[in-house]
């Protein structure tokens, strides 16, 4: 059945959706209380390690940098990465997660734009109705919701969106590197490709100072005390620490390397349409843990969701990906 390289990208993308739907039920009932910027903060933190041992272990081996280039593109990844995780916690803070949800809607148009005026990825038919039926399902989903309307916060969460094109597009350029006939940003030099758990692995350090600065200035302007004894508290509570746990080893470990995993194979469209999988999917995982119901809404957004994947994974790529065998001798089997 995962007999190509893109229907295994495209199951590696449903399984890091159906991490992140259970991520979604988990939070929802764990972490009211907490400070999103002190949690992400541990959970990339914790992720850090892990990551590094994971790549030692699958890649054979953890890749360093070589040239300030590679260095520069490592930095900017981990950088666009903690911005929009901000962005995100942020965002959600001022408005509510049903407004999340709708801006989730546009991401897949949005990276497919992106895509095409930078001339990574051509504008295709399938993308565009793949975004389209996406973007559909979860506005239906979240019609009925709780919308507040709130300038700042809408606009950090369209910067969200923005910012995971962009880390979609910036991480392709390395973890294809010159085996594929994809044009670098910036003109720069073709490289080997890394392996996508070592790309994670050198994004997440910098993610979590980014991240550490915020919750610094947060204490310094009084908006909240992220490590203050209340958070500390609130951190050490059994479903906190199951919270974290699972965000540390499934989300940001895990799930972070199998979206790097799938980038060599498919396009930044596709891959962030997958995020419009989430609302659909958490609905059903809370309807399957007694946490919601499951009505007309729920039904047509998770057939138009399915549908927009249905269209993305039948599309033919009109750019030569990245053949298996030089991307294995270069960086290692993985996943």
């Amino acid at each position: 059945m995962l007999t190509t390289p893109r229907r295994r990208a495209h199951a590696a993308l449903l399984l890091a959706a159906l991490i992140y739907s259970g991520y979604n039920v988990l939070l929802a009932r764990a972490l009211a209380q907490l400070s999103p910027v002190s949690f992400s903060l541990c959970r990339e933190l914790a992720a850090i390690p892990l990551t590094y041992a994971w790549a030692a272990h699958l890649e054979g081996g953890v890749r360093l940098p070589a040239t300030k280039h590679e260095r520069a593109r490592l930095v900017a990844l981990g950088l666009v990465l903690g911005v929009y995780q901000l962005c995100f916690a942020t965002g959600v803070a001022l408005t509510s997660a049903t407004t999340a949800g709708i801006f989730q809607a546009v991401e897949p148009t949005t990276a497919a734009i992106m895509g095409a005026a930078l001339g990574l990825e051509p504008m295709t038919r399938a993308r565009a109705v793949a975004a389209l039926l996406a973007g559909a399902g979860v506005l239906l989903l979240e019609a009925s919701g709780g919308v507040r309307p709130n300038a700042l916060g809408c606009a950090l969460l369209f910067c969200q969106g923005v910012g995971i094109a962009a880390y979609c597009l910036l991480q392709r350029t390395l973890v294809r590197g010159n085996v594929s006939d994809e044009p670098l940003i910036g003109g720069a030099a073709p490289t080997n490709p890394w392996g996508p758990i070592t790309v994670t692995a050198h994004a997440l350090p910098v993610a979590a100072f980014v991240l550490a600065c915020a919750a610094v200035v947060d204490t310094l302007l009084g908006v909240e005390k992220p490590f203050g004894a209340a958070q500390r508290r609130r951190l050490s509570r059994p479903d906190a620490l199951t919270a974290l746990a699972y965000a540390t080893i499934l989300s940001s470990t895990i799930g972070y390397s199998l979206r790097a995993y799938a980038n060599r194979f498919v396009d930044s469209a596709t891959l962030v349409l997958y995020n419009a999988v989430q609302p659909p999917l958490t609905a059903l995982l809370a309807v399957c843990f007694g946490l919601g119901g499951f009505g007309w809404r729920e039904a047509g957004a998770t057939a138009l969701v399915g549908a927009a994947v249905f269209v993305a994974s039948r599309e033919t790529t009109t750019r030569r990906p990245p053949r298996e065998d030089l991307v294995a001798t270069a960086s290692g089997e993985v996943l």
